[in-house]
């Protein structure tokens, strides 16, 4: 992994950006916010079963990263440029997704939110988690596309981008 040229990559800045302001904001919001017309759907749920719907969701994200982190082995990199020489990776969580370690950050950090006892964080932070790893994603697979003949039919046959 090329830390030094990683440090230089702003997507991994607003990734440990984000992953701070959730770590903060966990304990600032407050339990509930308004959310219009869900309010009466999540009211019925009691606070304590949130807390235990978020665990199962951590562990499964924390399952889905390690099993990608797994499946690209050596070319791991925490930017967006793909490592040179690095084989494109198309097997294990790469077969069911082409950005399965970023579909388990966004569980990973959902699942934090609810562990908070909070809808309002676990709905945010998925959300925000979300549209910025979809957007990763995309610029990445600039550089994939670029980098790797292949990649454009790896596309049509694993559609799944991060969801």
């Amino acid at each position: 992994m090329d830390l030094p040229k990683a440090s230089r990559d702003p997507w991994v800045w607003g990734q440990l950006a984000l992953f701070l302001l959730v770590g903060l904001a966990a304990p600032l919001l407050p339990r509930h916010v308004t959310l219009g017309p869900l309010d009466p759907i999540l009211n019925r749920i009691d606070p304590e079963r949130i807390r235990w719907l978020g665990a199962p969701l951590i562990l499964l994200g924390l399952a889905v990263v390690a099993w990608g982190v797994r499946s690209l082995g050596p070319s791991l990199t925490p930017g967006i440029e793909p490592l040179p020489g690095a084989p494109l990776a198309t097997g294990g969580a790469y077969a069911y997704a082409r950005h399965p370690i970023y579909l388990g950050i966004v569980a990973l950090l959902a699942g934090y939110g609810l562990v908070w006892s909070n809808w309002t964080l676990a709905l945010v932070t998925g959300i925000v988690a979300l549209l910025y790893f979809d957007a990763k994603a995309r610029a990445e697979e600039r550089w994939l596309l670029s980098r790797y003949p292949l990649y454009e039919a790896y596309m049509r046959q694993v559609r799944r981008r991060v969801l």
